[in-house]
């Protein structure tokens, strides 16, 4: 009766610490503890398909905090190892937070990939808001990540590619 078709949810999973927006995301394929059950959103998102309301994900795949494994396994020096296969030792840009993901391995792609099925499959959102998608990016065209950049372009055709296979 409000003409809602669609909510958006801020990121759910798993988040380093216990007060938090979501955008410090440790544990992709989990939901936070302060948000409830899987079952209970599983609910809410049914209901709200019955009642025509798409639900969208807010989702952060830019970069991760130190409590996620994949950062802990390859770490030296207080930043991720050179041979990390998922992120970059180095910040690309001037604008980032956590530890950064390299869009570019292969690893990441097949982690992202693996995230948004999750998603999609496990708890049937409709699609997603991905968060500052300029850090997907390896390159900070004229030190900025402000200007156009095709190999962002790039990496967000290619996911949204795999996101129709999955549905």
């Amino acid at each position: 009766r409000l003409g809602v078709n669609a909510i958006e949810f801020m990121p759910l999973n798993e988040f380093e610490g216990n007060d938090s927006w979501g955008y410090n995301p440790s544990f992709f394929f989990a939901l936070d503890k302060y948000y409830g059950t899987k079952e209970k959103l599983k609910q809410f998102i049914e209901i709200a398909h019955q009642n025509g309301i798409a639900v969208i994900l807010d989702i952060v795949l830019n970069h991760a905090f130190g409590q996620s494994p994949m950062v802990q396994m390859y770490f030296e020096g207080g930043k991720p190892a050179s041979n990390n296969p998922w992120f970059n030792r180095e910040y690309v840009g001037q604008y980032q937070w956590g530890y950064d993901f390299n869009h570019e391995s292969t690893y990441t792609k097949k982690f992202v990939d693996e995230v948004n099925k999750y998603w999609l499959e496990e708890f049937h959102f409709d699609g997603f808001r991905f968060d500052f998608t300029k850090g997907f990016t390896n390159y900070a065209p004229g030190g900025s990540v402000d200007g156009f950049d095709q190999s962002r372009i790039n990496i967000l055709k290619r996911m949204s590619d795999e996101i129709k296979k999955v549905d």
